[in-house]
């Protein structure tokens, strides 16, 4: 610990706020040698009263999933069955325990960090994982994601890794704490008491003296172990200006003192550093194999080197277990991993049975290949992306044949993507496209993921164009096999503001003779009929009809046995995308919420993140700002740990378009900020989301030339076809337009709106088309107009916009000296806009019904749960919903103690004591 006070001030630190209940973790990050482990082992040592879990990474390991979160959590598994169902059986069946489907990887998260907050029920709980580079990459996000909830935990997590090895280990929610070489003091205090001497004492025979110190102090940097390795070994002379190579030396240094001490025992050494597992059995088994004595274990001999917990070996440095395994040829390698592959023969070894008879092939091994290959799958359906990603490329290296390679090279790409290993997919998307004779399929298939990587993190428009050429190919092939693809073409029409889109999909869809009878093709019956109004030609069918036998799968919508119903929340979010397009809302909705619903089941956080944007927009039409802001925050949250840069920032565009409503001061910084990020990445949706947010913003403050301008610039709605994301914003631009004195600019983008709405049969749209007709009637039919809108408004279900259709209507009538009828619709206006939260629009309203000569009115206070956070909403409806605090933490992915800690806040803001009491007031106040 010489010349380590700063670190281990924020060692103790951390241990002490975990004690106090606000949990945290630490990466320390350094070379090899630098003193990491020691400072984790000092954490271990000072951590009075807490339950200790360790687990050490180790490089054979790094590629399977989980062998670090299973070192960890060794010691608690007996504890899983406390955890709730879904949770504890995504646990089990991880860690070969039981029997089932395979979990999410955010699922093992939630199920980690319920399990690590249930242990901390009774005493604090610090987590040690050592050589954090060499822990497999589905740990390292599991404890990430534990680490972004440790705020009211008193778990602390302590890694230790280098920085230029394994896995990037720069988790951002964990505090960084790099370790820099001993400086001259600590370092000359270090080197003398190795030598057994004080400063300033005489040295002896074995001792360095004051020159040699200062020589080998140069030669290290300061690093703590090669100085003690190296002191009295030969040093470059003084004026070297490179140092030495210190993993080689470190490596050379413990290889030395091994083969003095243990030599041997090196083949014995070389297969527990292979094997990686530590088990004693599996050891023995290869050992025997190998013709390498085990006694050296059973005697002791090796203590000096490895440590023994009950249940497997573990050396003591890692350093020695890589020095030890490089020390072996590469023949004598592959011989070790094939003794390792024939002891592992239980059915839950096959994995690892696999992945040894990987390491051991040489050349091209179709047989290893195929193992390799069946043990991705087994991979991916236990959640561990990584594992199957490295499993399928390196079945690809063995593979001789083209179109087989390719096909396992675009497999290992999917599985990256899945993983959040964006760089690693293109590389191998690249070696996959030049693989000779492909089949069209599999290019199809490397299309779509290409496309998929693009619409999250890359460019939409690129997206689209990839997927495009495909599309006719792709019907023809394997509609049923495609029909994601192809719905995404759709979506991605409509993100970009390409209405060319759906002329395309019309015509690829009139020559795909969907079956109304075919549950498979519900979604493209859908998909067909939305392209076919949005192109001016009546489909013929609703929605509803559209869907045929699905829709019976639908909730509320009668019994079902299931088939027909896409088992993936993205295929049936993209249907809720064009159920909303022909106007059927509430068959969207139930789309939403049903994928959502599946998505967090699943622990799918990467679909979700992606359908809550889906669900957030769809809560602003509907005027419930409260739950469209929660939605869309954790869409933000969730999306950043999912690798969707763009789709957080389409979330945060809602967001923007959420305060904008409601009148917050920030909302014009925020959308500000969006416009920025979207306009650099090209994203048109996000870049509506923000236009129609400060156009808002001017329209209520009155500046009504300048929200036009906003409004317009979303896209150009008198276009032959006009994209969706410019008709959507008509409504705002024809109020902005008619105040600002431009009436015939207003007509004409009446008529368009009209057209554009003309085959879809939403009462939502019917009142905003009136709506607009009042605005621009010239002809003094405004009255009936506004009725109309009145009418189709009590039919739907968006209040926002009936609110503002009173206001309008109360404008009018004022200015036609109604005063009573005016008031009467200003009042109802201004109530309405309190109760979805839009408080500036309610202060217009106000300020009009002032305007009367009804004086006294001011806003009224929003409701108990307009003051929530978004967080606060989420779990207080959910307590609305009958569910326990476990059952709110596994829908919303944090720990039943988090859950409490912010039940707590709203009983204290809404002045209750009791659950009981909450669930009367959702009832009573509607959520805004």
């Amino acid at each position: 610990m010489l010349g380590r006070d700063g670190e281990i001030e924020q060692l103790e630190s951390l241990l002490r706020h975990a004690a106090e209940g606000r949990g945290g973790g630490v990466v320390l990050h350094g070379e090899p040698g630098i003193g990491k482990t020691a400072l984790l082992s000092y954490a271990e040592e000072h951590a009075t009263g807490f339950l200790v879990l360790r687990a050490v990474g180790v490089a054979p390991e790094a590629d399977l999933a989980y062998a670090a979160l299973h070192q960890l959590l060794l010691p608690a598994l007996g504890s899983i069955g406390d955890l709730p169902g879904p949770q504890a059986q995504a646990l089990h069946v991880l860690f070969g325990r039981a029997h089932g489907t395979a979990p999410d990887p955010f699922m093992v998260a939630l199920s980690a960090l319920s399990l690590l907050s249930l242990l901390a029920e009774e005493r604090p709980v610090l987590c040690v994982v050592d050589d954090a580079h060499w822990a497999d990459q589905p740990t390292l996000k599991t404890l990430a994601f534990v680490a972004r909830r440790l705020g009211d935990e008193p778990i602390a997590l302590a890694l230790a890794a280098r920085a230029d090895e394994g896995h990037a280990t720069d988790l951002p929610d964990l505090r960084r704490i790099p370790l820099m070489g001993l400086g001259k003091e600590a370092a000359t205090a270090l080197l003398d008491e190795r030598a057994g001497t004080k400063a300033g004492e005489r040295t002896g025979d074995g001792r360095l003296s004051e020159g040699e110190r200062q020589q080998l102090l140069a030669a290290t940097g300061g690093n703590p172990l090669a100085l003690l390795e190296l002191a009295g070994k030969e040093i470059p002379p003084d004026g070297t200006r490179e140092p030495p190579a210190m993993t080689d030396e470190l490596q050379r240094s413990f290889l030395a003192k091994i083969g003095a001490r243990h030599a041997e025992s090196l083949p014995l050494l070389q297969l527990i550093a292979a094997d990686g597992s530590g088990s004693v059995g599996t050891i023995e088994k290869a050992a025997a194999a190998l013709q390498v004595a085990t006694g050296p274990l059973h005697r002791a001999e090796l203590d000096e080197l490895l440590t023994y917990d009950g249940t497997r070996l573990v050396f003591r440095h890692p350093l020695i277990r890589s020095a030890i395994y490089h020390s072996a040829t590469a023949d004598r390698r592959a011989a070790i991993h094939r003794a390792l592959a024939t002891a592992l023969d239980a059915p839950a070894d096959q994995h690892r049975r696999a992945w040894h008879l990987g390491q051991a092939a040489v050349g091209h091994d179709e047989q290893a290949a195929e193992q390799l290959e069946r043990s991705a799958e087994q991979a991916a359906l236990r959640g561990g992306p990584a594992a199957a990603m490295a499993a399928l490329s390196r079945a690809a290296e063995l593979t001789a044949d083209g179109p087989r390679r390719g096909r396992r090279l675009w497999a290992a790409a999917l599985a990256a993507v899945q993983g959040g290993f964006t760089t690693t997919a293109g590389k191998l998307l690249d070696r996959a496209e030049r693989e000779p004779h492909l089949a069209e399929s599999d290019r199809i298939a490397l299309a779509a993921v290409r496309a998929t990587v693009a619409e999250f993190a890359g460019s939409p428009e690129d997206a689209m164009d990839l997927i495009r050429p495909w599309i006719p190919r792709a019907l023809r092939i394997d509609r049923h096999l495609f029909t994601p693809t192809v719905a995404m073409y759709g979506d991605l029409g409509f993100r970009t503001n390409r209405p060319w889109a759906w002329s395309e999909l019309a015509g690829w869809l009139d020559e795909a003779a969907l079956s109304p009878d075919d549950p498979q093709d519900a979604v493209l019956r859908l998909l067909h009929a939305a392209s076919l109004a949005r192109t001016g030609r009546d489909p013929g069918w609703t929605a509803r009809d559209a869907l045929g036998p699905w829709a019976r799968d639908l909730p509320g919508m009668g019994a079902s046995d299931g088939s027909g119903w896409p088992a993936d929340p993205v295929t049936m979010t993209l249907a809720g995308g064009i159920a909303r397009g022909l106007g059927a809302y509430e068959l969207s909705r139930r789309l939403y919420r049903d994928a959502g619903r599946r998505a967090r089941t699943t622990g799918s956080l990467g679909a979700l993140a992606w359908n809550l944007e889906y669900q957030a927009a769809d809560e602003i039409a509907r005027g419930r700002l409260g739950i469209a802001e929660s939605h869309a925050e954790e869409g933000c949250q969730f999306a950043a740990e999912a690798g969707q840069p763009n789709t957080a920032c389409r979330n945060r565009g809602l967001l923007a378009l959420c305060a904008a409503l409601r009148g917050r001061p920030e909302a014009a910084g925020l959308a500000a900020g969006v416009l920025a990020e979207a306009s650099e990445r090209g994203l048109a949706d996000a870049t509506a989301y923000a236009r129609r947010a400060l156009g808002l913003i001017d329209l209520v403050a009155g500046r009504h030339g300048e929200a036009a301008r906003h409004f317009a610039a979303v896209g150009d709605w008198a276009a032959d076809t006009p994209p969706d994301l410019a008709m959507a914003v008509v409504p705002d631009l024809v109020e902005a337009l008619v105040r600002a004195g431009e009436p015939d600019r207003a007509a004409a983008a009446t008529a368009r709106y009209a057209r554009w709405t003309e085959h879809t049969a939403a009462p939502e749209l019917g009142a905003l088309t009136a709506r607009c007709r009042a605005l621009t009637c010239a002809d003094g039919g405004a009255a009936d107009h506004y009725a109309e809108s009145l009418r189709l408004h009590a039919e739907s279900d968006s209040p926002l916009e009936r609110a503002r259709t009173e206001l309008l209507l109360g404008e009018q009538l004022r200015r036609d000296r109604r005063r009573s009828q005016a008031q009467r619709h200003l009042r109802g206006a201004a109530e309405d806009f309190r109760r979805v939260g839009a408080l500036a629009w309610a202060d217009r309203a106000l300020g009009e019904l002032r305007a009367t000569g009804e004086s006294g009115q001011r806003v009224p206070e929003a409701g108990t749960l307009s003051t929530l956070t978004p967080q606060e909403l989420r779990i207080t409806l959910a307590v609305g919903e009958g569910l326990s605090n476990r059952e709110i933490a596994a829908q919303l992915f944090l720990s039943p103690r988090t859950v409490d800690y912010h039940l707590r806040k709203v009983f204290q803001k809404a002045g209750i004591t009791s659950r009981a009491e909450l669930m009367r007031m959702v009832l009573a106040d509607a959520p805004a």
